[in-house]
């Protein structure tokens, strides 16, 4: 059974707010790499809210079922990132080694500057130093879906973020 961790308009008001915060941060034009699957919905949220961006998608895998395992790239972002501003967007920042990844490689392409935006910062010990620049909300140590993100692809599509009941 899934129980509401955070509602729907809770979520609504706070990606308005966080695009406020990262257009004024970041100067437009930036590029946005969505992390794929779990921040697709998300990032097509945020982006509505600005003026000038190029998106791509990236996929880093470390999750299968609710066990982390090795973090690796799947799905490589084809925009040239070279003396550009980017966001990297993911859905939840738990060990934070996804994020970590994904940061390493944009600037190792060249990236003018990068900043993070995380939807959900999970309150657990992280295996890396890197903070996120923008976070949407943190939670507890529970095990989320919804909004995008899933358990086996399951749940993606709540319109709330939401805790599995044991």
């Amino acid at each position: 059974m899934v129980e509401v961790l955070i509602a729907p308009q809770e979520i609504e008001r706070r990606v308005k707010e966080l695009a406020e915060e990262i257009e004024e941060a970041l100067p437009s034009p930036f590029v946005v790499i969505s992390l794929l699957k779990g921040a697709f919905i998300f990032t097509a949220d945020l982006v509505r809210n600005f003026r000038d961006v190029e998106l791509d998608f990236m996929k880093v895998e470390s999750y299968r079922g609710r066990e982390k395992g090795k973090t690796k790239m799947t799905l490589e972002p084809k925009i040239s990132l070279e003396g550009k501003r980017v966001l990297i967007v993911d859905d939840i920042f738990d060990t934070g080694e996804s994020l970590d990844f994904a940061f390493r490689w944009a600037k190792a392409k060249g990236a003018l500057d990068v900043k993070t935006c995380v939807l959900l910062d999970k309150e657990v010990e992280k295996r890396t130093s890197l903070k996120p620049d923008f976070v949407g909300f943190r939670i507890p140590d529970y095990f989320v879906v919804g909004y995008g993100l899933d358990l086996d692809e399951k749940f993606r599509q709540l319109s709330y973020i939401g805790y599995l009941k044991e």
